[in-house]
């Protein structure tokens, strides 16, 4: 049988892989995307000059491109990926029950969590799916396009500024890729820390572990109480919540954004209430996992409950 850290390395390998994969399949169709744009603007009205004519067939050729793009980064392909993510939100959901088994055996799980993973997934397939592709990623190029059409702009330039918008390059991830993984990173972080927040709230726990992987890019909020597991803050209590949205963490004060008043990266509004599920803000892939007073030392929970 698994200890709870076990399964909580689980749960976070699997959210870990569940985005990379969904992420590296994506550069493929960002190329096609981009070869079928190189395809259909071969057919634009264009002076000697390479300069694109204000024509009512390059007007059509607009909506023309935007459809293309729709059929060929919504087929089989990435519906099949798709489609593993949502499976992911009942993986999550059987790992987190696992964890509170291993916890304090028995226990109720909220009828309120089958509303919110089907209402999650809802919004991850609206997201993902046509709607929410033309608003996040499509739309750009149709933008694109009409501002070369209707301004005069050169064919040689409308296509290098789309190959820079739909591809990988040095200096960043393509718009599908970064679209998309922004959308599964939050989507399936968000809905394991919900069920956990629930379950533990429900439970009484008052002790919080923060788990995650340290990146490159990692929020200094992240990367300090990662640090201070090993030292001032082996588990986090709810009260030091306010704390820690002030950015001090074990005493040292970290920095903090002007417009939100909350240490960088966080998503505006964060409060006591809702840190577990924003945790350090859009992507973070770390979590709180709720923590029951059997396994917290003693003087740590006499420090807060004396």
């Amino acid at each position: 049988m698994p200890t709870p850290d076990a399964v909580i390395d689980q749960i976070q390998e699997l959210l870990e892989k569940r985005v990379n994969d969904f992420s590296d399949a994506m550069p493929a169709v960002q190329r096609q995307a981009y070869r079928e744009v190189l395809i259909l603007a071969k057919d634009l009205d264009t002076a000697k000059d390479g300069t694109i004519k204000p024509t009512l067939k390059n007007v059509r050729m607009i909506a023309k491109i935007r459809q293309r793009l729709n059929e060929v980064i919504l087929d089989g392909k990435y519906y099949k990926e798709l489609e593993k993510v949502v499976k992911t939100y009942e993986q999550i959901t059987t790992l987190q029950n696992q964890y509170f088994t291993l916890m304090v055996g028995k226990f109720t799980v909220p009828v309120v969590l089958a509303e919110i993973q089907k209402q999650s997934i809802d919004i991850t397939l609206e997201s993902m799916g046509k709607e929410g592709m033309n608003a996040g990623v499509i739309n750009r190029v149709r933008d694109i396009l009409n501002k070369n059409v209707t301004t005069g702009g050169k064919i040689d330039d409308f296509v290098e500024e789309v190959r820079i918008y739909l591809n990988d390059t040095p200096d960043g991830d393509g718009a599908l890729k970064k679209y998309s993984k922004q959308i599964v990173t939050d989507a399936l972080n968000q809905y394991s820390a919900q069920y956990n927040q629930l379950i533990s709230d429900d439970l009484g726990f008052k002790f919080y572990k923060y788990v995650g992987t340290l990146v490159e890019d990692s929020r200094e909020f992240c990367v300090k109480i990662i640090e201070a597991k090993k030292g001032c803050m082996p588990l986090i209590h709810v009260s030091q919540f306010p704390e820690l949205l002030n950015g001090l963490i074990c005493g040292e004060q970290i920095h903090i954004n002007k417009k939100s008043g909350l240490p960088s990266g966080l998503i505006k509004g964060t409060n006591v209430s809702n840190l577990i599920v924003n945790r350090g803000g859009w992507q973070c892939g770390h979590q709180f996992y709720g923590r029951p007073k059997s396994v917290v030392p003693k003087e740590l929970w006499e420090r807060f409950e004396s």
